[in-house]
């Protein structure tokens, strides 16, 4: 059987458990073969126990088995392994019904090959047979694996690419708090006290002096807008509810759209990169409102549902058709990498990213794993005034008799200033300086100080932390928060945290006095709640 070629038989005789079968091989199936010996898909009719009746060349070639070697013999003599049992499984399940399977095929020149067999039952005249049609899948496989490797790949880029971005973000918004903004601020300081010590008579010099003066204070602040919008600093202080307040205020002041705020009161805490995703997305989303929808109201929700903290933003604007990435307005440009981006960010960190288009307006729905979750801050145990009595003994005997006051805050520059400020009055003396906050900390344990001039971001401990933690310890300490980030939403985190006052540094010049004054008359410092509030 196996010396028989294509078109030299009529006949193939069978001997196998059920007894002789004789496969007639002419009249209709001539115009068969010769359809399927020009075909590449390889083509074969076994015996229902997998004996080869027939194979054009293109099914030998797949297997990689001479064709007279190959008709006669069983499919199975040239499958090895689990795959010999997978194909065992295929033949008998063909006797039947159709079934396909893929095997692979050990080559002795090249890589394993992935072949794919679809296998249906045939009969005619009594005779059963199958036809076997076998597709070489070994490129497409190695072609999907590519592009497999090259998709992680172009995810893990793009998440290394977006992380970078807000660590560059991070570093040049610190950079502009850190250093410019810091020297802008001492210099506002210090052309107030030199508008006090310049004679009143020398009007021009006032006048320039003030002008030099506004002009400082008008820098300041956009530079402290731009660190704000690269990266918010009430994200890493107090989080993604405070900073997702802050900006929504200034997006309604900047957009003219109302926004309705809606935060669990008992949000947790989730970690850096998961809080900064989720407000990315809020940034890009409102983005989006602002330059397409033509919405004048829209609505954010952030809440905790099980073991994920959702956010979600809605508008009312013109939308798209469902289904689509294309706003159907007029006008407008395609979507570009922001959706796509924002997928990304939030995949990354294990969650998902829905956005829904109406003709009724858009709805972008992010939701992360609360797994992330940062453990809120180890208590320091702390011995400041176990003893109170003996403290306030102590304080009673001290021959220095001016308030004193410790300066915390991470810039040499900025601490100069302060004392600066603090020594131009009789009554009042430095006590000590810290650089960080568990510095501040251990110093206000140690020097006991009728006042804490506070910077909210240092390294380490952060003021906010670092106050909370004081005023565990000794309630009645006046804590007067000294900083860059100037805006209504701060200033009611610090109010909260129990501190007697706020004072920006880029007024530092006209206030700090006067606040430190009113804080140890008794009242508290806040100027600017009322109207922000």
């Amino acid at each position: 059987l196996r010396a028989i070629r294509m078109g030299e038989v009529d006949a193939v005789l069978v001997s196998g458990p059920q007894g002789d079968q004789v496969f007639t091989l002419q009249g209709a199936e001539h115009p068969y073969r010769l359809m399927v010996e020009t075909i590449d898909e390889g083509a074969a009719t076994l015996a229902d126990d997998g004996t080869v009746l027939y194979a054009n060349r293109s099914f030998a070639e797949i297997f990689d088995i001479p064709l007279e070697k190959f008709i006669g013999a069983p499919l199975n003599d040239f499958v090895f392994g689990e795959d010999r049992e997978l194909l065992a499984q295929l033949i008998a399940d063909a006797n039947i019904n159709i079934v396909r399977g893929e095997i692979r095929l050990d080559s002795h020149q090249q890589r394993p090959r992935t072949i794919r067999l679809t296998l249906s039952p045939v009969r005619e005249q009594g005779v059963h047979t199958i036809c076997v049609v076998a597709t070489e899948l070994t490129e497409l496989i190695e072609t999907n694996e590519a592009l497999r490797v090259s998709e992680l790949s172009l995810r893990q880029l793009s998440a290394r690419l977006l992380k970078l971005q807000d660590e560059e973000r991070r570093r040049i918004a610190r950079d502009l708090h850190d250093t410019t903004g810091q020297k802008i601020a001492v210099l506002s300081m210090t052309l107030d006290r030199l508008a006090k010590l310049v004679d009143a008579k020398k009007v021009d010099v006032k006048d320039a002096l003030t002008e030099s003066r506004d002009v400082v204070g008008k820098i300041g602040e956009e530079i402290r807008t731009l660190s704000y919008l690269l990266h918010p600093p009430l994200l890493d202080e107090c989080g993604l509810a405070s900073a997702v307040l802050w900006y929504a205020e200034g997006f309604k002041k900047r957009s003219g759209i109302h926004l309705g705020v809606s935060i669990d009161d008992e949000l947790v805490r989730l970690t850096t990169d998961a809080e900064t995703a989720l407000f990315r997305v809020l940034q890009e989303s409102l983005t989006n409102v602002h330059r397409y929808s033509g919405s004048p109201n829209a609505e954010i929700r952030i809440f905790q549902s099980g073991n994920k903290v959702h956010l979600e933003i809605v508008d009312h604007g013109k939308g798209v058709k469902a289904g689509t990435d294309r706003p159907s307005f007029a006008g407008a440009p395609t979507l570009g990498v922001g959706i796509p981006g924002m997928r990304e960010r939030i995949r990354q960190l294990g969650g998902q990213l829905e956005v829904e288009f109406s003709n009724e307006g858009t709805r972008v729905h992010a939701s992360l794993p609360v797994q992330g979750s940062v453990e809120e801050p180890v208590e320091q145990s702390s011995e400041l005034f176990r003893d109170k009595e003996n403290f306030q003994a102590s304080a009673r005997q001290r021959p220095d008799l001016r308030k004193r006051i410790l300066i915390a805050d991470d810039h040499e520059v900025m601490r100069r200033g302060l004392r600066g400020l603090v020594e131009s009055q009789e009554e009042w003396s430095v006590c000590g300086e810290a650089i960080e906050g568990n510095e501040a900390i251990s110093k206000t344990r140690e020097l006991h100080p009728d006042l804490l001039i506070l910077d909210v971001s240092m390294p380490g401990v952060s003021g906010i932390e670092a106050a909370l933690q004081i005023l565990k310890d000794d309630p009645d300490m006046k804590i007067l928060f000294f900083t860059m980030y100037d805006s209504p939403q701060m200033m009611r985190e610090i109010s909260n945290v129990g501190a007697w006052g706020y004072v920006a540094k880029a007024r530092a010049g006209n206030d700090l006095v006067d606040a430190v004054r009113i804080i140890f008359d008794g009242k508290k410092f806040f100027p600017r709640i009322a109207s922000a509030s």
